[in-house]
């Protein structure tokens, strides 16, 4: 094969084994920091965020790519939503004193949305009252039960938009190892532009609480080295 068709099969070169996948690089600017001193959970769950944004921004400009883009900018949202809630939960359990239960447990180590909120959700307003402060109103959330359930009709399981099938059943036979589509096949558009603007509303909520929730957490922590109890 000639050099020119090597171009036309591939703009890239071929993976060689001298090759360095991960260190710092010459362009400094590029060079990304992994976070071993500090809020770890904070860069994971706000770069999910922020590149599911970054995505949407280039369909809604470019007016491209929206039906390749699609997946990874529901997924990318979807799971910062998972990442803040368990946050949420972990912070509120423990500026209750509540043990956190097995049932607890299993939503926080999984990936069902409607489980982990139904989880967070109660744990809230108790909070609120324990400052004290006014309840959450009841139409956020509502509003939050809503997004909740719309996201965990299409995507269960956290996998819907990351994988085009699902796991093959236990107990298929190897010829036939092929999961079912993913995504039902009554979901046909999905509005990139719309989509982004009402998970951005959620993120922007969510982490307002985590932050909230945050700060009352250090309170304690303090309250507790000055005073004991």
């Amino acid at each position: 094969m000639s050099d020119e068709d090597e171009s036309v099969v591939g703009m890239s070169p071929p993976p060689r084994a001298t090759d360095v996948l991960f260190g710092p690089g010459k362009d400094y600017g590029s060079n990304a920091c992994i976070s071993h001193w500090f809020d770890v959970d904070y860069v994971y769950t706000s770069g999910f965020r922020r590149a599911g944004l970054r995505l949407a921004e280039h369909v809604c400009e470019s007016q491209s790519d929206q039906d390749v883009l699609v997946y990874p900018i529901v997924y990318l949202y979807r799971h910062h939503a998972e990442l803040i809630l368990k946050s949420i939960a972990v912070i509120a359990a423990a500026l209750l004193d509540r043990e956190l239960t097995e049932g607890d447990h299993k939503a926080l180590g999984g990936h069902d949305l409607s489980r982990l909120w139904d989880t967070t959700r109660p744990l809230l307003n108790p909070v609120c009252a324990l400052v004290p402060n006014p309840p959450f109103p009841d139409d956020d959330l509502q509003g939050i039960d809503s997004y909740i359930r719309q996201l965990h009709e299409h995507d269960p399981d956290g996998q819907r938009f990351r994988y085009a099938t699902t796991k093959p059943k236990r107990g298929s036979r190897q010829g036939n190892a092929v999961g079912s589509p993913s995504l039902n096949e009554n979901l046909k558009l999905v509005n990139i532009r719309a989509f982004a603007f009402a998970m951005e509303k959620l993120a922007d909520y969510l982490e307002a609480i985590e932050r909230w929730f945050g700060d009352l957490q250090d309170a304690k922590a303090e309250h507790r080295k000055l005073y004991g109890g």
